[in-house]
This record gives structure tokens, sequence and C-alpha cells, in this order.
């Protein structure tokens, strides 16, 4: 005889409802699921190999910063009496890159854009700010040209980093 309306013992004891098997069998199928998507994940179902992913639409950016990094570095070697106008404009690159490797996916690693070895920038003074006047050009071209394709979320910081490298042209007048 039952005595609460959520007693479930009947004359045998204790009897699971139809409420209860529907939970457990949903709660199985959520584990065998899970065990499935492991398995297939770690390749005991016979998968191939793993493809790695595409590169982030945002790795020849960085590539440019990296050069213009490497270019700011090869121009200090060379003159680094012009370290008081040349060192803030590379610390921006270098903060650019940070914020570039921050927001993409999947990530590259530090080595994969370390400093090129250029060889020291050659010639005076007037030289060398022309040949950091042209890569800044083409490093504000290209960011331009990947501001206007970019993602709206990614499209900010690439449209700064657009503005910074015009106005680095302002800064480098020979």
């Amino acid at each position: 005889m039952r005595t609460r309306a959520d007693d479930r013992s009947g004359p045998g004891g204790p009897q699971a409802n139809r409420r209860d098997l529907l939970r457990g069998g949903v709660l199985a199928g959520v584990l065998a699921g899970g065990v499935l998507v492991t398995a297939s994940g770690c390749g005991l179902l016979g998968g191939g190999p793993d493809t790695p992913p595409p590169p982030d639409a945002l790795t020849g950016l960085l590539a440019g910063t990296w050069s213009l990094i490497a270019a700011y570095d090869s121009a200090l070697t060379a003159m680094p009496d012009l370290g008081p106008l040349l060192g803030p404009l590379r610390e921006t690159h270098r903060a650019h890159a940070e914020a570039l490797t921050a927001v993409m996916s999947p990530r590259p690693s530090a080595q994969a854009f370390g400093p090129a070895s250029l060889a020291p920038a050659a010639g005076d003074r007037k030289a060398v700010i022309t040949a950091l006047r042209t890569a800044e050009l083409n490093g504000g071209k290209q960011a331009a040209e990947v501001c206007v394709s970019t993602t709206a979320a990614r499209a900010t910081l690439v449209g700064e980093i657009a503005v910074a490298r015009a106005t680095h042209l302002e800064v480098l007048v020979p």
C-alpha cells in the first residue's frame, strides 16, 4: 500500500517508473556519445591523421609586422643615434604583433615570425629614414587591404594598425 505520491514501492519492493527509465537512457546515451567523440578524436576509430587548421587570415599582416620590426632593428643597429626617433615606432610594431597574435586562431608560435636577420641598414640618415618610410608605406597598404577584407570583430584592430603606420610616415621625414 502506498503512503505518499512519490512512493514507488510495490509488492516486490521499490520499482523504477517510466520517467526514471527515460532519464537513465538519456544519461547512458550522453555518456556513450561522449565516449565515441573522445575515441574518434584520438584515432581509435581509424580516422586518418588530423589535418592542421588553415593559417589565420591575419598571418600575412603579422609577418609584415615582424618585417617592420626587423627593419627598425637593422636601422637602429646601423645608426644608434636614431634611437629616440625610431625606438617608439619599433615598440608600436611590437605591440601590434602581440595584439595580432592574441586574436589569431590558431596562434602562431613565437618562433614562426622571429626577427629576421637583416643586414644592417646602409647609408646615411636620409637613406635609412627613406628605407623605413618605404617599408611603412607598404605595411600601411597591406594593413588597409586586410582591414577591408577582415571580419568586423577584427577590423578595429587592423584599422588601428593601418592608422598607426600612416602616422609613422609623418614622423619619418628624411
